[in-house]
């Protein structure tokens, strides 16, 4: 069986990162739809999007010029489908989440972040609750294979006790894109998120938040740079970074525990471990051990493969469900309103 498709949303994730060619692929929501392993399972009927421009380049990038879309309001409205896809702005995550569920599409992924302000998350809890329907959301490091061997060796104590984290999430602004500008949040809740999401993986809510400094140039309507201090249970102790006005992008946890270091990066992962030293007699020091092996490794085709599940109604857990990335929001927002 297929199932119906609607996408919301033909940006970057949605479809046109698609054509990097040094991304792994499938990296957007279209590649999992139309080009991998999984297409197997829908039919994307529905597309759209508020610049018609984007839906021409769409349909011109998947050959679709020949088949039939809907690609209008009036146009989708009239269709069934069983999953809709949000990929619009953070700004119209709601908006968007509403119209799916007042159309009567019960399973529901969206982008990240959930919404952008807490009046829109407790409307989208309560649409939730009145259709029954089942929300995901795309933090898509719950669904990497490494991320989630690291969360049970953690937990399981094989890598010691956690003691500190180092997360950044560093992006430019010199060439701030869309994170610093319009409504849609700043580098924090806009990039952020996702640091706060591993960390709301690993332990949950903080304890308590021990020190923010966000900067806002005069320029800018959002911050540019975030930092928080916070503490997690079991006096475990995070530094955040987000946006950080640097020339580059960078993603990074830097786990530090009683015996090792983890480094995830989108710039390369490393565990090292400690041994005797080789270069001061009577102290241990860190060495870097072999990475485990992860052959199908790409999240998007494991978070894809949970939503098949559940249209199938085997489903079980949802990773990135609604409770979760309630968290997650309150967190951001904690940061947010504790800046000194």
């Amino acid at each position: 069986m297929k199932y119906n498709v609607l996408l919301l949303g033909l940006g970057r994730i949605g479809s046109t990162l698609e054509k990097d060619p040094l991304r792994y692929h499938p990296c957007t929501h279209a590649g999992v739809l139309l080009n991998s392993s999984l297409s197997k399972n829908f039919v994307l009927k529905g597309i759209y999007d508020e610049k018609i421009e984007k839906i021409n380049d769409f349909l011109s990038d998947w050959n679709f010029k020949n088949k039939k879309l809907s690609t209008t309001l009036n146009e989708i409205q009239n269709e069934k489908f069983d999953l809709c896809v949000i990929a619009s702005t953070s700004v119209s995550h709601f908006k968007n989440a509403e119209f799916a569920l007042n159309i009567g599409i019960k399973h529901i992924l969206l982008e990240k972040p959930i919404c952008t302000n807490e009046k829109d998350l407790k409307k989208l809890k309560s649409l939730v609750k009145k259709f029954q329907a089942k929300i995901w959301v795309n933090h898509e490091r719950r669904y990497h294979p490494l991320y989630q061997y690291i969360k049970n060796e953690l937990q399981s104590g094989s890598f010691g006790s956690l003691k500190t984290i180092r997360a950044s999430v560093l992006t430019s602004g010199l060439s701030p894109g869309i994170a610093f500008h319009e409504l849609g949040g700043g580098p924090l809740l806009h990039d952020g998120t996702h640091a706060i999401d591993y960390l709301d993986f690993l332990l949950g809510s903080p304890k308590k938040i021990h020190f923010v400094n966000m900067y806002k140039p005069k320029t800018q309507e959002t911050e540019s740079r975030a930092i928080a201090l916070m503490e997690y249970e079991n006096r475990v102790f995070v530094f955040l970074e987000a946006g950080g006005e640097r020339n580059y992008f960078q993603f990074e946890m830097d786990i530090q525990t009683s015996t090792h270091r983890i480094i995830l990066s989108n710039d390369g992962h490393k565990i090292y471990k400690t041994k005797e030293s080789t270069l001061y007699k009577g102290f241990k020091s860190l060495q870097e051990i072999e990475l485990p092996s992860f052959p199908n490794s790409n999240p998007w085709l494991q978070l894809y493969s949970e939503i098949v599940l559940h249209l199938k109604g085997k489903g079980g857990k949802i990773l990135g469900n609604l409770v979760a990335n309630e968290r997650i929001f309150q967190t951001l927002k904690a940061i947010s309103s504790k800046n000194l």
